[in-house]
């Protein structure tokens, strides 16, 4: 007998898993953050054709060769195994200070989303539109970021105006500040605002965590200008200085296309954007200042004085 082999059979070709991008948003991450990315990377994801999934958790099975990429808020322990674990996938981890880039590992605000800048900032602009330097700052006591906000804001407002001395009493050694626990009750706050009140503080940086809405409208009826971390409320605009905040937004876009290409381990600071503008406190021309020196602070050439991961001066 002769051995005749069966002719090949055609065999369907498997098809390839779609990229993925993964934004890890673990349970007790930011959430206005991680709503904010969601958005922006479910958006970036669909023009490039990848398959976008939010996840609280993640293990080194999780991360086939289809993955792409994945975007980290913390907490997150672990993320330097993770990372090395899955050298086809580029990471991009944000606010986690003290952490080393890698060839897969890129990192936004390695210091921090620092506080003591957005301090600085508001201390300069309160300083540049109060007559008399009469300014304050509210901040919470038990916090590194409130403690070095607190302090940002003392050096920026005496970076811009120097010794601060008042032409006309009373007489107080600006720039003030109070603080308290965040924990603090609301009329706790009250009594805290009120130290500044009491001393004819014109303007206030109520810094992230301190207080509530509440506080801010009490300021407000006293007369006081506000600089903050959030947008105000639409009913006290009037007072409402500007909004200083951090955003990696702008970064992530940047980033996007060089990450899905592979090309990763970069480490860049936070972005501060002004924002929420009343034009009748912060005029064109003193924003445009604001501007240019925030341009300054972010490229290095202002330094804030403030240790942003201890808070101390230094």
């Amino acid at each position: 007998a002769t051995f005749s082999p069966l002719p090949p059979t055609a065999t369907a070709s498997p098809t390839a898993e779609p990229p993925v991008a993964i934004l890890l948003a673990p349970q007790e991450a930011d959430a206005i953050l991680a709503n904010e990315l969601q958005s922006l990377v479910s958006d970036l994801a669909q023009k490039d054709s990848l398959r976008f999934q939010i996840r609280q958790s993640l293990s080194p099975e999780d991360l086939s060769a289809a993955v792409r990429l994945v975007i980290v808020l913390p907490p997150f322990d672990g993320l330097a195994e993770l990372a090395s674990s899955a050298p086809q996938t580029q990471f991009l981890a944000i606010n986690f200070p003290g952490m080393s880039p890698a060839s897969n590992l890129s990192l936004i605000a390695p210091l921090g989303m620092r506080p003591d800048q957005q301090g600085f900032l508001a201390g300069y602009i309160a300083a540049m539109i109060t007559p008399e330097w009469r300014v304050g700052v509210l901040s919470t006591s038990d916090t590194i970021a409130g403690v070095a906000a607190r302090r940002g804001f003392i050096n920026g407002a005496i970076f811009f105006c120097g010794l601060c001395r008042q032409n006309y009493p009373p007489f107080f050694n600006y720039p003030l500040y109070a603080e308290m626990p965040s924990a603090s009750n609301a009329a706790e706050w009250q009594a805290a605002a009120d130290s500044l009140v009491n001393r004819s503080v014109k303007t206030v940086y109520v810094t992230p965590g301190s207080g509530d809405e509440a506080l801010l409208r009490y300021l407000a009826e006293a007369g006081v200008n506000l600089i903050g971390g959030a947008s105000p409320p639409s009913d006290l605009r009037s007072h409402w200085v500007a909004t200083i905040r951090p955003t990696v937004l702008p970064t992530v876009q940047t980033l996007w296309t060089d990450l899905l290409q592979g090309k990763g381990g970069v480490s860049l600071p936070v972005v501060l954007e002004i924002s929420d503008i009343n034009p009748d406190l912060l005029s064109p021309g003193r924003e445009n200042l604001a501007r240019k020196f925030l341009e300054d602070l972010l490229g290095g050439f202002v330094d804030t004085g403030v240790d942003p991961l201890s808070g101390e001066e230094r």
